[in-house]
């Protein structure tokens, strides 16, 4: 009884956000849609956009910062009723939206683009973060006061030196990461019982999807020897985290890590493929696997946190899944080069 006191109300609204996210079907009618405008227009008239801006952004940057806008706000709306010890958490998931803020703002601070300002997003969600304040600092030390007040200080600071030596954002950026999983997998675990389990489940599954993009990121830009490349994984509850935390990086390990999670169809779809492409495939299977495990966290008890933990997951794929939709109409995609990127719709 007293789950069922502390989700009732948490979960009657949740449950009922879960009915507005977009179906394959309202994806196929974005991708048909025959302009920017008109997809945008088709999209503000879903129930979980509504409040999106009647005018269309005037670039794919404006538009990715509506839609992740949009995202974080009605998540927070999923939130609100939570207390104790839940609220914690379901505050820490939130956070997510807004460390992806400040990632992109010490983007911009690293690059000297000051200009790009107005694409950071600016609606306060867990902690007062001075993104215009960020990206104008002279300093990574003048950043880390400029957030003493917000748990980011910390991993920052602890970065200060090898952002230092390499000259690269990209170790804040893990920082930052590690630090943030390190504190949503503990307050998810000290949930205790089927809550813990499932939240567990679900953030291993975001940690595994950040690893293959990580991992990526690592190929394509960085001078990383593949051996140094565990050092940068976020340790997760997965077996494919603890194997990526535990040794380096070779097309033999994508190989054997890519048959024993997707089986024959690596070999179809990845075999002989660049390492880059080999982690991309993966990566996919990985985000159609946890999109699967949070509709599947649905179908049990519901007066359980388990409804957040899948609304957070399934809101922030329907939000990716969103970008690439309006990434590709802006690059001129076919249509079935924008759905074939399409993940997760079910």
């Amino acid at each position: 009884m007293r789950s069922l006191a502390r989700y009732a109300v948490t979960n009657a609204v949740t449950r009922a956000m879960l009915s507005e996210l977009l179906t394959r079907e309202d994806f196929e009618a974005l991708v048909r849609a025959p302009s920017i405008r008109e997809a945008w227009e088709l999209l503000g008239r879903s129930a979980g956009y509504a409040a999106l801006a009647q005018d269309i952004p005037l670039d794919a940057m404006s538009i990715e910062k509506s839609l992740r806008e949009a995202a974080a706000l009605r998540f927070k709306w999923s939130t609100r009723m939570l207390t104790g010890h839940p609220q914690e958490v379901g505050s820490l998931l939130l956070a997510r939206w807004e460390l992806d803020n400040l990632e992109f703002a010490l983007r911009l601070w690293h690059g000297k683009d000051p200009n790009l300002g107005a694409l950071l997003s600016q609606p306060l969600l867990v902690h007062d973060i001075p993104v215009l304040e960020i990206i104008g600092a002279p300093s990574l030390e003048d950043i880390v006061e400029v957030l003493r007040h917000t748990p980011y200080r910390a991993p920052i600071a602890s970065a200060a030196a090898a952002y230092k030596e390499k000259r690269s954002i990209f170790y804040v950026e893990v920082a930052l990461e590690r630090d943030y999983y390190q504190r949503l997998l503990g307050a998810t675990q000290a949930l205790g019982g089927t809550d813990g389990q499932k939240g567990m489940k679900i953030v291993g599954a975001e940690i595994d999807m950040l690893n293959l993009c990580w991992l990526a990121r690592l190929l394509e830009y960085y001078d990383v020897e593949s051996s140094g490349v565990r050092e940068m994984m976020i340790p997760g509850p997965s077996p494919l985290a603890r194997r990526l935390a535990r040794v380096g990086v070779s097309p033999g390990t994508l190989d054997e890590l890519s048959a024993q999670f997707i089986g024959d169809a690596f070999e179809r779809e990845g075999g002989g493929a660049s390492m880059l492409d080999r982690v991309a495939t993966l990566e996919s299977a990985v985000r159609e696997m946890a999109v699967a495990a949070a509709r599947d966290s649905l179908a049990g008890y519901p007066f359980s946190i388990a409804c957040v933990f899948a609304f957070y997951l399934l809101k922030r794929n329907e939000q990716r899944n969103l970008c690439t939709v309006f990434a590709g109409k802006a690059s001129g995609l076919s249509e079935s080069g924008v759905s074939k990127r399409l993940v997760g719709l079910g």
